[in-house]
C-alpha cells in the first residue's frame, strides 16, 4: 500500500467528506494542521470524478487518485473499453501510461500489456491500483518512452501512444506541439510493431494530423453522449491508401457512421428550404467533417452549404444525431418571434452571426422548455429561426 495511505486520520476524513464540494473541504482543511491537505483534496476530487468517468475504479476500495491534471487527461471507462476492442492482438505496449485507465482496459482484451510511465509517484500509484483491480497481466515499467524504445528488444502486436501537450497551460492544435513526438518516433516504433495506435485530443485538426502522420489506415472519432472526447489514428507499416474514418457516439443507442474524405469530396449534396424535419449530426460526425457524406447515406438535404443542418420531408429515424419536427420557420427579429409566445427555449446556433447568449438576449429567452430553437443562415444567406419539437 502506498505511503500516502499510512495516515488513518486522512482516510477517515476522506470517507466522511467524499461527497462534499471541494470548496467546502478546502475550507475545513484550512483550519487543520495535521492532515495531508493536498493528498485529501486529490482523493476527494478523484472519487467524485471516477463516479461518472471510471465506475470500475470508483467501485474498488482504496484506489489512489492522482493529481487533477492526470485525472482530466485519462480516458473514461466508456472510451477505454471501446478502444480496447478495436484492434486484435495478444501483446500491447502503452508508451504513455498515465493513470493507467487505457492499459487497464487493454489488459481485458490482450494477453499481455506493458505500461510505461516516467513519473515515479504516478507509477507507484498505478502499481498499487492495478493490484487492487487484479490486473495481473500488466507489466509496469518506470521509464520515459524514449528510453524504453532505445532499450527494447520485444515485439508487440500494437504500440499505443497518447502524446500530451508540452506546455500544459497552452492549447495545442498540431501533433508536433505534443510530446512524445510521434511524427519523429513512428519509424522507430515500426521496428518492433506493425501497428501504432495514436490518441489525440479533439482540438487537433484531423486533416492536418493526416498530413503529419504517415501510414494511417483508420481513424476513430469518439464521442460520449454527444461530447467529442478523443480521436484515434491507426498506423500500419507500409499502408499508403485512403484511410477509413469511423465516427461513434457512445450513448444509450450507439450511433456509428463511416466514410472517407474521397467520398466526402465527391458526395452529391442538395440544398433545400426547410421541409418537415430538421437534423443535427452528432459531435463525432461534425468533428470528422462528414458534412456531405451523410446527405447521400440518409437521403437528407442541407439547409445551407455551411450551416451543417439537414432537412427532409419524411422522418429519417436512424439519423446519427438529433431529430426534430419543425413547427415554425421565422425571420430573425423580435417582433416576429413574439408571435410564438415563447419565454424559454433550448437555443443552438449554426453558421449564425450571433452566439447563443446574444440570441437569448435579443429574443428575451430563458433556458429550458420543450421548444428547440435553431438560429442559422438559410440558402439565401439570410438569418433564420427554426422552432422545433423533438421528433
Amino acid at each position: 500500500m502506498s505511503s500516502n495511505l499510512k495516515h488513518s486520520a486522512d482516510i477517515e476524513f476522506i470517507e466522511a467528506h467524499k461527497n462534499d464540494s471541494l470548496i467546502d473541504v478546502a475550507l475545513l482543511l484550512s483550519k487543520q494542521t495535521t492532515f495531508d491537505k493536498e493528498f485529501i483534496l486529490a482523493q476527494i476530487n478523484g472519487i467524485q470524478k471516477a463516479k461518472s468517468k471510471i465506475q470500475e475504479f470508483y467501485d474498488t476500495p482504496n484506489i489512489i487518485y492522482p493529481t487533477k491534471l492526470s485525472l482530466e487527461q485519462c480516458s473514461s471507462e466508456k472510451t477505454g473499453s471501446y478502444k480496447s476492442q478495436l484492434i486484435s492482438g495478444k501483446t500491447l505496449v502503452d508508451l504513455t501510461g498515465g493513470f493507467g485507465v487505457d492499459s487497464f482496459y487493454f489488459a481485458k482484451e490482450y494477453e499481455q500489456v506493458t505500461y510505461i510511465e516516467q513519473n515515479t509517484e504516478l507509477y507507484n500509484t498505478v502499481k498499487h491500483n492495478f493490484g487492487l483491480l487484479h490486473a495481473t497481466n500488466i507489466n509496469l515499467v518506470n521509464s520515459t518512452a524514449d528510453k524504453f524504445i532505445e532499450n527494447n528488444t520485444q515485439k508487440f502486436d500494437v504500440v499505443y501512444i497518447d502524446p500530451s501537450r508540452r506546455n500544459q497551460n497552452e492549447r495545442v492544435f498540431k501533433l508536433d506541439e505534443c510530446t512524445p513526438n510521434i511524427i519523429e518516433l513512428a519509424p522507430e516504433l515500426f521496428q518492433f510493431s506493425d501497428k501504432i495506435l495514436v490518441k489525440t485530443a479533439p482540438l487537433l485538426d484531423i486533416k492536418q494530423t493526416l498530413k503529419d502522420l504517415k501510414n494511417v489506415t483508420k481513424i476513430w472519432v469518439i464521442s460520449v453522449n454527444n461530447d467529442c472526447k478523443e480521436v484515434l489514428y491507426l498506423l500500419e507499416k507500409g499502408f499508403t491508401s485512403e484511410p477509413e474514418i469511423n465516427t461513434i457516439n457512445l450513448s444509450k443507442t450507439n450511433q456509428e457512421f463511416s466514410f472517407n474524405y474521397l467520398q466526402e469530396n465527391e458526395a452529391g449534396v442538395e440544398l433545400s428550404a426547410p421541409e418537415n424535419y430538421l437534423y443535427e449530426a452528432n459531435s463525432a460526425i461534425l468533428k470528422a467533417g462528414a458534412f456531405n457524406s451523410i446527405c447521400e447515406e440518409y437521403n437528407v438535404k442541407k439547409i445551407a452549404q455551411h450551416s451543417h443542418l439537414y432537412t427532409s420531408e419524411s422522418l429519417v429515424e436512424n439519423f446519427p444525431g438529433r431529430c426534430f419536427k419543425i413547427e415554425h420557420v421565422i425571420n430573425y427579429n423580435l417582433k416576429e418571434f413574439r408571435k410564438l409566445k415563447l419565454d424559454k427555449a433550448n437555443v443552438s446556433c449554426r453558421n449564425f452571426k450571433n452566439n447563443v447568449a446574444q440570441v437569448k438576449q435579443k429574443l428575451k429567452l430563458k433556458d429550458g422548455g420543450e421548444t428547440y430553437l435553431f438560429a442559422t443562415t438559410d440558402l439565401n444567406d439570410k438569418p433564420i429561426l427554426f422552432a422545433c419539437s423533438k421528433a
